[in-house]
């Protein structure tokens, strides 16, 4: 596969580092470009295995699947302590409501 931001060639790793079931929460928004994106809170688990990646990976790119769909590449440019990863955009009405039904909302309005 080749990353859109730095336009290399890149390896997927076969297993997932985080999975839905580290997801606790999520947010979701309407992007600009007509697609939605999503806020998404990790449990304790997901939470440190993001810490983790973030000190140890610094500078290469977490991949962004959903249904088996590849939605973004987000470089790690920062540590990531507080359990978020943001989408900025890319995710279908379908993969919404499937997350509703998952996930609770963590947008306040919808408790």
């Amino acid at each position: 596969m080749r990353a859109q931001v730095s336009g290399k060639e890149v390896a997927i790793e076969k297993t997932a580092w985080i999975t839905e079931r580290d997801v606790m929460a999520f947010s979701a928004y309407s992007a600009p470009d007509g697609t939605y994106g999503a806020l998404i809170q990790l449990d304790e688990h997901g939470r440190v295995v993001l810490d983790t990646l973030s000190i140890e990976r610094r500078g290469r790119f977490l991949f962004v699947f959903v249904n088996g769909r590849f939605i973004t590449e987000l470089q790690i440019d920062k540590r990531v302590s507080d359990g978020k990863i943001y989408v900025p955009s890319g995710l279908t009405a379908a993969d919404i409501d499937l997350m509703k039904k998952a996930w609770r909302s963590a947008d306040p309005k919808n408790h």
